[in-house]
């Protein structure tokens, strides 16, 4: 994944894990990032699977952020 210059809103498309806070009612990121590959969207869903609680995999872009299915 290539780093985003400094003082640039551009970078290239990644993957990030969320897990539901119950007690503030919000999805919280984790504070890693994956790759846009299949690859390490397999690493970043397998970093978050064999935890306690609800998680999802999201698809971070310059558009926006969308749950993966």
């Amino acid at each position: 994944m290539s780093r985003r210059r400094a003082g640039s809103a551009r970078f290239d498309p990644y993957y990030k894990v969320q897990w539901w806070d119950a007690t503030g009612l919000a999805w919280r990121d984790i504070q890693r990032s994956w790759a846009d590959d299949e690859d390490d969207a397999a690493r970043a869903w397998a970093a978050a699977r064999y935890r306690a609680g609800e998680w999802r995999l999201m698809y971070i872009t310059e558009a926006g952020r969308t749950p993966v299915e």
